[in-house]
């Protein structure tokens, strides 16, 4: 049996067709009931009950899980040949040279990236993904594919990119974009994944590096259709600070890059100053509604957004931060629930939306201490910097793990005079499901920050 490896997918020649049935089934992701195949499953298959899709297609991978195909080889003792088709494109001339000095991880994970070409690098919020991803884009000096998630973070991506190499070496492509930043021919491309699917096959040619950000949503569709234009691409470096995910939503996103090259461990960022000290404070609300609705959107209405004691206590907490000059963020998840917790507390402004939210003068305002609490949805959560917020009041619920590291870290960037970093949240003892979930993220956080770290009151 001879294993093919090329860049965006890995083909297995002259294997008996019980193992790729072992391979369909190993290599399988959970998915939703009429989900198509698209480009990401060759098959589906029922489960005990569940729909799954195959990332085998005929006898073909994505070329992140060749790993798991050879080992799945050895394991049914099938001697294979892994036989490397890619292509190392030559040494290019660093366009810039870069003049910020990194720290000592950030280097690490450079010589990782340089000695790997392929691969992730498992950095936490705040520790500095933009400037390794610069650092790899300027040594490579190769036409580049920058990938982000989203509008707000594209334009903020461009921006420091234009501030270090130039306008005339950056474009940006996303639905928002000027007709003057939109000229794909430039050798650094920055664009949502949305924008960057509906370019052609020839342009993914020109390109040779591909960097994605916030990596945790390469899981989906989109990305797999990119990594099936992006034959040509070699060097493929992708970053995120969320890289935890059920094994089968794992299997997914490594199809695109394969796994860690390097993790910067959260301990490490605050024992060395890089992270503020956090704190954390779960505050008991011991009353509320006992809705029993089997629907999640009326349930969450009802006991969440809708809990007077809840809300009362998440004011109290905002307003008192406030009151001792601690810049303090409030994270929702529905926009009424914004406005419902901002008219409560004094000063307080709810953010709910759009690039306008991001980038206006809400935002700015905060930043600059002329607002003392923002309130807001998910539009203050991932990729937005806000550096001066000392406290974070999470009244949002639920326990997506994505979301919780993404929210929780908020108010952890180092900053001059900043001493520590408060995160408050909430233990809903009054209702069951609630409950299990406010404990699910206690368990969460105190697993990632160190039970020393994190309190009940």
């Amino acid at each position: 049996m001879q294993i093919w490896r090329g860049n965006s997918y890995a083909e297995i020649h002259g294997a008996p067709g019980d193992f790729l049935a072992t391979v369909s089934r190993h290599l399988a992701v959970p998915i939703e009931m009429g989900t198509k195949h698209g480009i990401r499953f060759g098959s589906t298959f029922k489960h005990h009950g569940q729909l799954w899709g195959s990332l085998l297609t005929e006898n073909r991978v994505p070329g992140g899980l060749t790993a798991h195909v050879v080992a799945l080889a050895k394991h049914y003792k099938i001697r294979g040949l892994i036989r490397d088709i890619r292509t190392i494109p030559p040494d290019g001339y660093p366009w810039y040279a870069s003049k910020v000095r990194p720290r000592p991880y950030q280097e690490a994970v450079h010589k990782q990236i340089l000695r790997h070409g392929v691969g992730v690098v498992d950095a936490p919020p705040r520790s500095g993904k933009t400037l390794m991803a610069l650092r790899a884009v300027d040594h490579f000096a190769h036409p580049t594919l920058y990938l982000a998630p989203s509008l707000p973070i594209v334009k903020q991506t461009y921006l420091i990119f234009c501030k270090v190499f130039g306008e005339d070496f950056v474009a940006r492509l996303d639905g928002s974009a000027k007709p003057s930043e939109k000229d794909i021919s430039k050798p650094i491309v920055i664009a949502t994944a949305a924008s960057a699917v509906k370019q052609s096959q020839e342009w993914y040619d020109t390109r040779d590096l591909l960097i994605v950000d916030e990596f945790h949503h390469a899981a989906a569709e989109t990305y797999h259709l990119i990594n099936a234009l992006a034959t040509n691409i070699y060097y493929r470096v992708c970053l995120t600070g969320t890289h935890f995910r059920t094994g089968e939503d794992k299997l997914a996103m490594e199809a695109i890059c394969s796994k860690v090259i390097y993790s910067i461990p959260i301990d490490y960022l605050v024992s060395n100053g890089y992270l503020a000290p956090p704190y954390v404070q779960f505050r008991t609300v011991a009353s509320g509604p006992t809705s029993t609705s089997q629907r999640w959107e009326t349930l969450y209405q009802k006991v969440i957004v809708e809990n007077e004691p809840r809300n009362a206590l998440a004011a109290e907490t905002a307003a008192g931060l406030a009151h001792h000059g601690i810049p303090t963020i409030v994270l929702v998840r529905r926009r009424v629930h914004a406005d419902e917790l901002a008219e409560r507390i004094p000063g307080a402004v709810a953010v709910k939306g759009g690039e306008n939210a991001l980038t206006g003068r809400t935002i700015e305002a905060f930043r600059s201490g002329e607002i003392p609490v923002v309130v807001g949805t998910t539009v203050i959560g991932e990729g937005v910097d806000l550096p001066n917020a000392g406290a974070l009041v999470y009244a949002s619920g639920g326990n997506e793990g994505v979301q919780m590291m993404q929210s929780y870290f908020r108010p952890l960037t180092a900053n001059p005079g900043k001493q520590y970093g408060l995160i408050y949240d909430f233990r809903d003892i009054f209702h069951a499901t609630m409950h299990k979930q406010s404990a699910q993220r206690f368990g969460f956080i105190r697993d990632r920050l160190g039970e020393d770290r994190v309190r009940i009151v």
